[in-house]
């Protein structure tokens, strides 16, 4: 039972850890060619929130 406890706790920790990789840009397209980002860079610009999950913003570059 201690094993199953410590392997579950290792999943939820790897499980973290790859969340914490992937909070800066998802992969999700959105309006205009656009890519889903919580922060965009200064070359780009705000769209809004267009398809886009919560908390997550479409960025588009500047032509």
């Amino acid at each position: 039972m201690k094993r199953l406890g410590l392997v579950v706790l290792v999943l939820l920790l790897m499980l973290l850890a790859v969340e914490a990789d992937d909070a800066e840009m998802q992969y999700w397209t959105c309006g205009y060619r656009g890519l889903c980002r919580r922060f965009c860079y200064a070359q780009e610009y705000i769209v809004g929130h267009f398809g886009c999950p919560r908390r997550y913003r479409c960025c588009v570059v500047r032509f």
